[in-house]
């Protein structure tokens, strides 16, 4: 069983009231502590006071007490009253022998019972001389009214600060609702929201306080989910298509060959065909893996190592040459970069096949740099290049014209989509464009420079 409150307002309501109830406490006990230090400064100085006054008349030899003082007495230093109040007798002294010898030229406060004062009582003792003998004046006050003044004081506070302490509980309870109150409305809000209904979000309130900014913030983050998700849908929905269609072709050209058996001619252009879907298929699933790996090209399974960007152009050259085809020259010279040679490889080798896909006669890579602190690669064919409707959306996954996108046209659509996934995974950019140096295509990589 938990004890303590599970709900953020209980809580909060719990510890307004702890913390209201430890000030309280100190401030009743900082209050009881100074009144008490008042009261007996007060009944010092008033002591001190009728004692001065007692003084100056015996310094003057005037061994005697006013009438109007109503508990003094004067003694001798063995204990005999040559002078006392009215109200006390002349022959029974204040001061015990003990408390006699106690004194000397300092005032001497004690704190007992004494008879006409109560059980509450001070006195205050000083030895003075006159005519050259010694003698000791004692006046004496009641403490009483102090006593029950704190204990008064004592029940009060005893009394109100339970009360004090339930009341700003309450407030702390009332206010701690009224502000976690949007909170609890955008919870609710929250729990109506899903993938499935597009477009639900939390009502966002006015102002600039926390709550309102935490609402702008969940409606941020929801956008930024619902456009993940529509990317990934988006993504499916084109991956299950593009792969229907090699798989049907695949499917009709196998049970084609099986039925032209006894033609080796045709059941050889069957496997043919049937060769060419597979590959197809090959390199579209391998595509798909690559692109579905793509948030962790950040931290790449292949270590990042200072990697010489012309040679790794000059192989993926060579390695795309052949005896027909668009020529391809690599230009330019630029200093290492610390990236993944596998991932860099891959975005060169889709930026030059696609640009030999396309262009005329030639195809040229060029790197340069450092410029800002950026090495430069520009991919570049003397083709038709990127078709206007093709170009906002040019590194989108399965972007193509729609030229390219029968069984004899171009690659897989996720080409340039690979690229702008390696670039941003190394703190890159790319971009695509039409025009200079060939005319056709352009696509200029940005990375960081070693």
């Amino acid at each position: 069983m938990h004890f303590p409150p599970t709900a953020l307002r209980a809580r909060l309501a719990l510890l307004f009231a702890l913390g209201s109830g430890v000030l309280l406490v100190a401030a009743a006990g900082f209050l009881y502590v100074n009144l008490n230090d008042e009261l007996h400064t007060a009944i010092n100085q008033g002591l001190q006071a009728r004692e001065r006054d007692i003084a100056a008349d015996v310094s003057q030899g005037l061994v005697q007490v006013r009438r109007e003082e109503a508990f003094a007495q004067i003694l001798d230093t063995d204990g005999r009253v040559l002078g006392s109040s009215a109200t006390l007798s002349p022959a029974a002294p204040v001061l015990r022998q003990d408390e006699l010898r106690r004194i000397a030229g300092r005032s001497v406060f004690i704190d007992r019972d004494v008879p006409g004062l109560g059980r509450k009582a001070r006195l205050l003792a000083r030895r003075q001389t006159t005519g050259g003998q010694s003698v000791v004046v004692v006046v004496g006050a009641s403490t009483a009214a102090v006593a029950r003044g704190q204990r008064h004081l004592g029940l009060v506070l005893a009394v109100a600060s339970p009360l004090l302490v339930g009341a700003l509980a309450g407030g702390g309870w009332l206010v701690a609702g009224a502000a976690l109150r949007p909170v609890r409305r955008m919870t609710e809000q929250a729990d109506e929201v899903s993938l499935e209904a597009r477009g639900g979000r939390l009502a966002e309130l006015s102002g600039d306080d926390e709550i309102a900014h935490l609402g702008r913030t969940l409606n941020a983050m929801l956008d930024r989910v619902e456009a993940s998700v529509g990317r990934e849908r988006a993504f499916l929905d084109d991956a299950s298509h593009e792969l229907r269609t090699p798989v049907a072709i695949l499917r009709a050209e196998l049970e084609l060959g099986l039925l032209s058996a006894h033609d080796p001619q045709a059941t050889k252009a069957a496997l043919t065909s049937a060769l060419e879907e597979a590959d197809r298929l090959s390199r579209l699933a391998d595509d798909l893996l690559v692109l579905a790996r793509a948030r962790h090209l950040g931290q790449p399974t292949n270590p990042r190592e200072a990697v010489n960007l012309v040679g790794v152009a000059e192989r993926v050259r060579d390695r795309l040459a052949g005896p027909d085809g668009p020529r391809v020259d690599v230009r330019g010279s630029a200093p290492p970069c610390t990236v993944d040679a596998v991932s860099f490889e891959r975005l060169l080798v889709n930026l030059v096949a696609n640009g030999r896909r396309h262009a005329s006669s030639r195809v040229t890579v060029e790197l340069a740099g450092p410029t800002e602190g950026q090495v430069i690669l520009t991919v570049a064919d003397d083709g038709p290049g990127f078709p206007a409707s093709v170009l906002p959306r040019a590194f989108d996954r399965f972007s193509r014209a729609d030229a390219a996108r029968g069984r004899i046209g171009g690659g897989t659509g996720l080409g340039l989509a690979i690229v702008d996934a390696v670039a941003r995974a190394h703190s890159g950019s790319v971009e695509a464009m039409n025009g200079p140096p060939l005319g056709g295509a352009v696509v200029r990589v940005r990375l960081p420079a070693l």
